[in-house]
């Protein structure tokens, strides 16, 4: 839900565009950041109401390529430019630019959403009854670090079993 309405943006581009009020009264009168009143102004005069309708949009790393390279051929600022493309918030392109400027056009690329994958599934150890003699060498290894894990958690459990009995020990004394 946007902070504003769409008819409290349109009450204020109508103030501003009928009276000779300036951004900062305008501001002080409706209790609004001047930028604010900037943005919806420049749009407004360029996209007309469609520029006050909330929209969620992905843009594509070419669109946002020739927004920057737009920018920079017309010296456009970051509002003139999210005015001129109808862009939802300013922050975008300065992110764009930082992105830009940071790792050139791949950093513009879209990122994947979401948890990353695991790298690879887990498959437990099965050992083999096969001979010694017949098995490969990450076959022998395998097998030796599933007997060594074998026998720690043995050792483990028992301890925790020797410990459990004292401490029941001690408590009936």
């Amino acid at each position: 839900m946007s902070k504003y309405s769409k008819e409290f943006k349109l009450a204020v581009i109508n103030h501003y565009l009928t009276t000779k009020d300036g951004f900062r009264s305008t501001a002080a009168l409706y209790e609004v950041n001047p930028s604010h009143i900037k943005k919806w102004v420049y749009a407004f005069k360029i996209h007309g109401q469609n520029s006050l309708t909330k929209r969620y949009t992905t843009y594509t790393s070419a669109f946002k390529l020739s927004v920057l390279q737009y920018m920079a051929e017309h010296q456009l600022s970051i509002n003139q430019a999210t005015a001129h493309f109808n862009i939802a918030s300013p922050v975008a392109i300065r992110g764009w630019q930082n992105l830009y400027n940071e790792g050139g056009m791949t950093a513009l690329e879209p990122k994947p959403k979401g948890r990353p994958p695991m790298s690879k599934p887990f498959k437990p150890f099965v050992p083999t009854n096969k001979p010694v003699t017949q098995m490969t060498p990450d076959e022998l290894m395998q097998e030796l670090e599933y007997r060594r894990m074998e026998t720690d958690y043995l050792k483990k459990l028992e301890a925790l079993a020797q410990q459990k009995h004292l401490a029941s020990k001690n408590k009936s004394k």
